[in-house]
C-alpha cells in the first residue's frame, strides 16, 4: 500500500524534461515543456485550399509527440511533421469556421479556421514581417540611432524582439514600426554592425548599421573676459583664454593693428602685452587671439589722464565721416558709428569758421567755449547733435583739433565731445568728402572720377560729377521728355522747380555742389561723339561759384 502512495504522487510530475544534474548534486534538473504556435486564425478563400500551422516545443519530453486534431469535416488530411499541414475543402455554402487543437502532453493551443462563403474574399490575417530602412549610416558621434520596420496582421501578444552584434549598439527598443538603439561614439576607423528582428515563427530581418571614423572636433578659442580696462598710465596688460578641442604642435598668436599695444604674448592661457602712457583722449583696441582656423576678440581700453570719475568716456569708432558747408562761413562734420548695441549712431558737430568760402575746415583748433563749435539753442536747434535710434541729444561740450595737407589732399582730425554723462573721443586721417584741397583755376573742375546719368522721372535726368573733393548733382529738366529717352543737349538755367514744366531748366532745389544747394548759373549739354560735352558756372547758395567741364562717354545707372 505504501508503495501505491508513491506511485499516485509521482504521476503529476511525469510530464516535465528531465537534463544533466545539478553540480555537486545528483538531482536532476526538471524544465516544463512549453508548446508555442504562431498563428491563432487563418483564414481560407471559399476555393479552399492547403494550410501551414508554425510551432515549437520547449523542453521537450521523450516519447511526447505533437498532435493535431479537428472536429470538421472540411477541414482534412491533418499531418504533424516539422509543421502542421492540412487542406481545407471548396465551400459551396455560407462562411463556416471550425478549431484546430494543437496538443503535446499536457499542454494545448487552439487555432481558428475561417473560410468565406462562397464569392466572398476572407480578410488577411497573415503576418508581414519586413525591413524598410534595411541600412542606416551615422556620424562618429551621434548617439541615438533608429530603424523601420513593417508589421501588418500581427499577432497577438507577440512582440518583436532586437538584438545586436556588436557592443556599440545597444538599448535596442522595438514598438511602433521602428527600433532604436544607443550608439557608443567611435574612436577609431569606420565599422559597422548589425541587428537582427524577430517576430514569433516568421523570417528574422536584419539591418545594417554604419558608423563613420573618428573626426576630430575644431578647436575653439575663447578669451575669459568681456573687456580689458587700463588707467591712462598702465604699461602692461594681459587677460586670460581657452582652448576646446587642442590640436598637437597648433599654438595661440595674438595680434593687434594698434600702435599703442606691443609685446603680444600668449602661452598657457594668458595674453600679456605692453602698453605706452595714454597723452590723449580714452582710447580703444581690439586684441585677437588665433589658434589655427579659430579666433576670438578682445577691446583693450585705455583711459585718459584727469578723466572726470562722474563721466563715462569712450572711443567713437568711426563708420563714415565727411563735411558739408551749410553756410558761407558754417560747416558740419557728419560721422556715423556701428555700435554694437546701439545700432548705427550719427554725430554732427557744427564749426564756425573765421574765412568764406575757403572749400574746407582750415588747419585749427574749434570749441565750443570760444564759440567756434556751436550747439543747440532755444532758438536755432540745428547745430551740433549726437543720435541714435531716431533719439537726438543735443551736445553740450565739443572740442577739435583739425590739420590739412594740402599736397597730400588729406586731413587729421580728431576731437572728443560730451553729451549728458557721456564724452565720445573719435579721430579720422584720410580724405575728406566735401574738401577741395586746391584752389581751382580758371577752368574749374576738370579731372573727373566718375561721371554718370540716372532717371528721375520722366521729365528729369540726374547728371552725377564727382572728382577728388567735389561732389555735383545736377538735376536737369527737359520739356516733354520721357525716362526711355537720352540726356538731351540743351542748356539748362538753375532756376525755380516748377509744377508743369514749359522751359528746361536745372532745378535749383535739388541741384547741389558739395551738399550745397544752388542758386544761380548754367549747365550747357552737348552731344560728343558717343558721349556728352558738359560745362557748367553755377553759384550756391554760400555764393560760392564753381565751374568746370567734361568731355566724354558717361555711364546710364538706372
Amino acid at each position: 500500500m505504501k508503495k501505491l502512495f508513491y506511485l499516485l504522487l509521482a504521476l503529476p510530475l511525469a510530464f516535465v524534461a528531465c537534463e544533466e544534474p545539478e553540480q555537486g548534486t545528483d538531482k536532476p534538473v526538471e524544465k516544463t515543456p512549453v508548446l508555442n504556435v504562431t498563428e491563432t486564425t487563418l483564414d481560407f478563400k471559399a476555393e479552399g485550399g492547403a494550410g501551414v500551422i508554425n510551432y515549437t516545443v520547449e523542453n521537450a519530453v521523450e516519447g511526447t509527440e505533437v498532435e493535431a486534431t479537428c472536429g470538421a469535416a472540411w477541414v482534412a488530411d491533418l499531418t504533424v511533421a516539422e509543421t502542421i499541414t492540412f487542406n481545407v475543402a471548396a465551400n459551396d455554402g455560407e462562411a463556416r469556421e471550425t478549431t484546430i487543437t494543437v496538443a503535446y502532453g499536457e499542454l494545448s493551443k487552439s487555432v481558428t479556421v475561417k473560410q468565406a462563403a462562397k464569392g466572398e474574399e476572407p480578410k488577411p490575417n497573415t503576418p508581414v514581417f519586413e525591413a524598410v530602412t534595411a541600412t542606416v549610416e551615422y556620424e562618429w558621434n551621434t548617439a541615438m540611432g533608429e530603424v523601420e520596420y513593417k508589421l501588418e496582421n500581427p499577432i497577438e501578444g507577440v512582440k518583436v524582439n532586437a538584438k545586436s552584434d556588436v557592443m556599440w549598439i545597444s538599448q535596442l527598443q522595438a514598438k511602433d514600426g521602428k527600433i532604436i538603439f544607443a550608439l557608443a561614439e567611435n574612436k577609431g576607423e569606420a565599422r559597422e554592425g548589425k541587428i537582427t528582428a524577430e517576430y514569433g515563427m516568421l523570417p528574422a530581418i536584419e539591418f545594417t548599421v554604419k558608423q563613420g571614423a573618428y573626426v576630430a572636433p575644431d578647436p575653439v578659442v575663447t578669451i575669459t573676459e568681456e573687456s580689458v580696462a587700463l588707467a591712462h598710465d598702465a604699461t602692461e596688460g594681459s587677460f586670460t583664454y581657452t582652448v576646446e578641442n587642442p590640436v598637437e604642435g597648433v599654438v595661440a598668436v595674438a595680434t593687434t593693428d594698434a600702435e599703442w599695444i606691443s609685446n603680444l604674448t600668449a602661452a598657457d592661457g594668458t595674453v600679456s602685452f605692453t602698453t605706452s602712457v595714454n597723452e590723449g583722449f580714452v582710447r580703444e583696441a581690439t586684441i585677437t587671439v588665433t589658434y589655427g582656423e579659430a579666433s576670438d576678440s578682445i577691446v583693450v581700453k585705455q583711459g585718459a589722464a584727469n578723466q572726470n570719475p562722474d563721466l563715462d568716456y569712450y572711443a567713437y569708432g568711426i563708420h563714415t565721416f565727411e563735411a558739408q558747408a551749410r553756410t558761407a562761413d558754417t560747416w558740419d562734420i557728419i560721422m556715423s558709428e556701428l555700435h554694437p548695441e546701439r545700432g548705427q549712431m550719427f554725430t554732427r558737430i557744427t564749426v564756425k569758421i573765421s574765412e568764406d568760402n575757403t572749400g574746407l575746415i582750415p588747419t585749427g583748433e574749434y570749441s565750443t567755449e570760444d564759440g567756434s563749435i556751436l550747439v543747440n539753442s532755444a532758438t536755432n536747434n540745428g547745430y551740433s547733435s549726437w543720435r541714435y535710434n531716431s533719439s537726438a541729444t543735443d551736445i553740450t561740450f565739443c572740442e577739435l583739433y583739425v590739420e590739412n595737407d594740402l599736397e597730400a589732399h588729406t586731413s587729421y582730425i580728431e576731437g572728443m565731445f560730451q553729451v549728458g554723462n557721456e564724452v565720445y573721443g573719435f579721430s579720422y586721417e584720410g580724405a575728406v568728402d566735401g574738401f577741395m584741397y586746391e584752389e581751382l583755376g580758371e577752368d574749374g573742375v576738370t579731372s573727373w572720377s566718375d561721371v554718370y546719368i540716372r532717371s528721375a522721372f520722366d521729365d528729369c535726368k540726374v547728371l552725377m560729377m564727382e572728382s577728388d573733393g567735389f561732389i555735383a548733382e545736377f538735376y536737369l529738366h527737359k520739356v516733354g521728355a520721357k525716362k526711355a529717352d537720352a540726356l538731351a543737349a540743351a542748356t539748362y538755367t538753375v532756376d525755380d522747380w516748377e509744377f508743369t514744366t514749359s522751359r528746361d531748366y536745372c532745378e535749383n532745389a535739388s541741384s547741389k555742389i558739395n551738399s550745397v544747394t544752388l542758386s544761380s548759373g548754367e549747365v550747357v549739354v552737348e552731344t560728343s561723339g558717343d558721349g556728352y560735352k558738359v560745362t557748367f558756372n553755377v553759384v550756391d547758395k554760400n555764393n560760392k561759384e564753381w565751374k568746370g567741364s567734361f568731355d566724354g562717354s558717361v555711364d546710364i545707372r538706372y
